[in-house]
C-alpha cells in the first residue's frame, strides 16, 4: 500500500472554502489593479500623486483612519478627545474615551456570554461574587467593575476556544454572531486585559490628581493615552470592521432567512448609513446589534450602552450605564462630556443586572 493512499488532508467546511475562494479572488483583483496603476504613472507622471493617494488610505494605520471602523459609541468619544481645545481638556476627554472603550467591551462580552445556553447564570454569579469580594457592585459602574466583567467572561471564552472540541468552538462562534474564531480570540485575549488594567492604573493616578499640572505634563499624558490606543489597535486588528454595530430596522423574509435594513452605527458621522443585511434570525426593530453579514443569530447588545436622541445640532449620542439612584438609573455620555446625563426607570434594567446584582 502506498503511504499517500491513507493521507488525510484537512479541509474547512464548504461555506468557509467559498469565503476563502472569494477573498482570494478579490485580493488577486486588487493586485492586478495595483500593478496596472503602478505601470500607468510612467505614461502619465502628472497622475502619480492621485494614484498614490488612492491606495494610501488602505495602508493608513493612523488613529484618525481607525475611527471610521470603530463602533459609534467608541469613535464619537475618541473624536471628542481629538477635538478638545486645551491639553487639560484633551487629557480628561481621552480618559473618558477609554472609559467608553472599556464599558463597551464589557457590554459586548457580557451580551455574548448571556447568549450561550447554560453558561450565563454560573458566570454571572461568579462575576457578582468577585465584585462583592473587591467591594465593587453593579450599582455603580466603576472602571474596576467593567474590568471584572471583561476578565471573567474572557477567561470563560478562552477556555472554550483552547480545546479541540469543535462543537464548543461552534457554540462560542454562535454566541458572537458567527464572528471568526480568530476575531473572538482578539476580543478575549490576555493582552487586552493587561492593556485595560494598565489604563486603570494610569487613570487612577492621573484622574484623581488635584494639584497643579502644567500643559507639558498634560500633553505627555495625552501622548501616553494615544500610544495605548495604538496598542489597542494592534491587539484588536480589524475585528470591528468584521463585527459591525447596527441599529435594526425593517425586514423581509426570504427562503434563506431575513433581509433586514439597519443603520450602520460605525465611525463618527451621523446620520448613519442604512444597509441591507442577510440574517438567519430577525433582529428587534430599534435595538442595537453586533453583526456579521449572513450571520444566523446577530449578537444583541445589552442595554448598558444605548443610542438616544442627541442634543440640538446632532443626530444621536451614546449613553453608558453609570449608577443607580433609588428608583432611577443614571446614564452618562462621553460624546459631549460626562456632565451630559439622563435617567430612566430602574425597572427597565432589572433584567440587565441579572445575577450580577447578587441576592
Amino acid at each position: 500500500m502506498r503511504w499517500a493512499d491513507e493521507l488525510i488532508v484537512p479541509l474547512p467546511d464548504r461555506k468557509t472554502q467559498l469565503e476563502l475562494a472569494t477573498a482570494d479572488e478579490q485580493l488577486y483583483s486588487f493586485q492586478v489593479e495595483l500593478t496596472r496603476q503602478r505601470a500607468s504613472i510612467w505614461s502619465n507622471p502628472d497622475a502619480a500623486d492621485e494614484v498614490v493617494n488612492r491606495f494610501s488610505t488602505a495602508f493608513d494605520d493612523s488613529i484618525e483612519s481607525w475611527l471610521d471602523q470603530l463602533p459609534f459609541p467608541i469613535a464619537s468619544a475618541l473624536w471628542t478627545a481629538q477635538t478638545a481645545a486645551s491639553p487639560g481638556d484633551q487629557q480628561r476627554a481621552y480618559i473618558q474615551a477609554w472609559e467608553a472603550i472599556v464599558a463597551f467591551h464589557a457590554t459586548v462580552l457580557l451580551s455574548a456570554i448571556r447568549s450561550v445556553p447554560g453558561d450565563q447564570h454560573e458566570v454571572e454569579a461568579a462575576i457578582g461574587r468577585t465584585l462583592r469580594e473587591q467591594r465593587l457592585g453593579i450599582e455603580h459602574a466603576s472602571f474596576g467593575m467593567w474590568l471584572v466583567i471583561i476578565d471573567r467572561t474572557s477567561k470563560e471564552f478562552r477556555r472554550a476556544l483552547k480545546g479541540n472540541d469543535l462543537d464548543e468552538v461552534a457554540r462560542v462562534r454562535r454566541a458572537f454572531g458567527d464572528l471568526s474564531a480568530s476575531g473572538i480570540e482578539r476580543l478575549v485575549s490576555k493582552e487586552l486585559g493587561h492593556l485595560f488594567r494598565s489604563l486603570a492604573t494610569k487613570r487612577n493616578r492621573w484622574h484623581g490628581h488635584s494639584g497643579f499640572t502644567s500643559d507639558e505634563a498634560w500633553r505627555n499624558q495625552v501622548a501616553s493615552l494615544i500610544s495605548d490606543l495604538r496598542d489597542l489597535r494592534g491587539v484588536l486588528g480589524d475585528v470591528w470592521a468584521q463585527f459591525r454595530l447596527v441599529r435594526a430596522g425593517r425586514s423581509k423574509r426570504g427562503r434563506d432567512g431575513f433581509v433586514q435594513a439597519a443603520e450602520l452605527a460605525v465611525g463618527t458621522r451621523t446620520p448613519f448609513k442604512i444597509e441591507d443585511f442577510r440574517v438567519g434570525e430577525q433582529m428587534y426593530d430599534g435595538e442595537l446589534y453586533l453583526l456579521k453579514d449572513g450571520a444566523q443569530s446577530p449578537l444583541r447588545l445589552g442595554s448598558f450602552v444605548q443610542l438616544r436622541a442627541a442634543p440640538t445640532g446632532a443626530q444621536y449620542t451614546t449613553y453608558f450605564y453609570n449608577r443607580t439612584e433609588g428608583a432611577d438609573v443614571r446614564l452618562v455620555s462621553y460624546q459631549y462630556g460626562s456632565e451630559d446625563e439622563m435617567q430612566t426607570d430602574i425597572e427597565s434594567f432589572r433584567e440587565e443586572f441579572g445575577a450580577l446584582a447578587g441576592d
